[in-house]
């Protein structure tokens, strides 16, 4: 089991600011990507709340998938013609899921070892 990392605070600030930010960027008015917004980030702040209680390497699975959905949720859902809310989205899921991936990377991942002859 891993500890608490700095990560899963940084996700979960994410998540919040994923929340505000249709008002605070002012994209509320564009239905597809406020509900992504909105409804991505409660459940990024979720996540990352389990994750710092009872840290799985499946949350952090979880968090990178809804990272990588946040990058191409502009263009699936149609709204990437807005450029505040797809660079939006497209920065806070690149971020949700580096992060993700780095703390599988370092707490599940095996460390491979070389050593000399």
């Amino acid at each position: 089991m891993r500890t608490k990392r700095w990560q899963d605070w940084v996700e979960l600030l994410l998540g919040v600011w994923l929340v505000v930010s249709p008002w605070v960027v002012g994209y509320a008015d564009i239905e597809a990507a406020r509900l992504n917004a909105v409804i991505l980030g409660i459940a990024i702040v979720v996540y990352s709340l389990i994750e710092l209680g009872v840290p799985k390497a499946w949350e952090e699975w979880v968090s990178a998938a809804m990272g990588l959905w946040l990058v191409v949720s502009p263009f699936v859902l149609n709204f990437s013609q807005q450029a505040a809310a797809t660079w939006n989205a497209i920065v806070v899921g690149a971020l949700v899921l580096v992060f993700a991936l780095w703390a599988l990377s370092r707490d599940y991942w095996p460390q491979h070892r070389v050593t000399g002859h």
